[in-house]
């Protein structure tokens, strides 16, 4: 496993980082015991670098594998809290709920707000800070899907790290394709920033083409880290393959192609749209007082279920 710095955080990461998202309630809903010990067993094969959020409802299965190791992991924690009040509340909810005295990346989790994120977001940017300073964060940043937002943030003084969408095909990216989101990262490690990527495999989109998605991103050298989404022991074994440089078979790769698909419960939707904020990739449309999906625009992230008080959105 190769390991390198985020910039000039000084925060040494694996290459390889495990998305938690996909095993939380927003999509496969593994139970704790599952989740934490898929964790475990990526600590254990030398993943030390976990890409955490309060919305993805998964805190729980990364204590359960905390618990019982003591590897020195790096946890990145995102809100998108947008005052100072429920910024503080998201860091205190995740250092305990992971037991921790302190998190090592905190990010406001904005995919879809543009250049002027910390603006419209600065009492939670102001929290950040205040937090930092008092010892309970090592670094904070962004976690973002814009091309913009990722060039302007790159010149912010106090901003530690970048998370930022980048993938072969450009699924999901705001105001601007892969060659304008490289352009951005590039110039964003190039001032000392901590860059990683997210959505290497578009949500799964891209798994028929794992290997030249993978390559695609891990071939640039401003992406310290590269978060992968990961739900069985299979997919977990193979993308350690990838990311130690080993061979993987065809047949290992047929194995695990996602049938993850957006899901919509009919008789528990009222129609209220509220889904389509929470969608980054403007990939849900109103249809006959409906949400219907644009499946070559989806990336299957879950962020609209998580809009959804009715519980009708299913991204499994």
């Amino acid at each position: 496993m190769k390991y390198n710095i985020l910039g000039h955080s000084g925060i040494k990461v694996s290459e390889l980082c495990f998305g938690i998202l996909p095993m939380g309630p927003l999509q496969v809903e593994l139970t704790v015991e599952d989740g934490g010990r898929l964790l475990l067993s990526a600590i254990e094969q030398g993943v030390t670098f976990f890409d955490s959020a309060q919305m993805y409802g998964s805190y729980p299965h990364l204590r359960y594998a905390l618990d019982r190791t003591d590897q020195e992991v790096v946890i990145t924690g995102k809100s998108t809290a947008a005052t100072y009040a429920d910024m503080h509340k998201a860091v205190e909810e995740a250092l305990s709920a992971l037991n921790r005295d302190y998190l090592d990346i905190f990010l406001l989790h904005a995919a879809r707000v543009g250049p002027d994120v910390i603006t419209k977001r600065e009492g939670a940017w102001q929290c950040l800070l205040e937090m930092k300073q008092k010892g309970r964060l090592r670094s904070v940043g962004v976690s973002t899907h814009n091309v913009a937002a990722v060039r302007a943030l790159a010149k912010v003084p106090e901003l530690d790290i970048i998370f930022c969408i980048y993938n072969k095909t450009g699924m999901g990216l705001l105001e601007g394709g892969p060659a304008d989101m490289l352009a951005a990262a590039q110039d964003a490690a190039g001032r000392g920033k901590g860059v990683y990527s997210m959505k290497l495999l578009a949500g799964g989109n891209l798994l028929s083409s794992i290997d030249e998605a993978i390559a695609f991103g891990r071939r640039e050298p401003c992406f310290a880290a590269h978060a992968v989404g990961m739900v069985h022991p299979r997919e977990l074994e193979m993308n350690l393959r990838f990311f130690n440089d080993m061979p993987v078979c065809l047949d290992e790769i047929t194995a695990i192609k996602s049938d993850k698909r957006w899901q919509l419960m009919q008789m528990l939707c009222k129609g209220c749209g509220n889904c389509l904020k929470g969608c980054a990739s403007d990939a849900l449309v109103m249809f006959e007082g409906k949400p219907r999906v644009i499946e070559k625009d989806c990336i299957l992230c879950g962020y609209c279920a998580a809009e959804c008080q009715e519980f009708a959105i299913r991204v499994r």
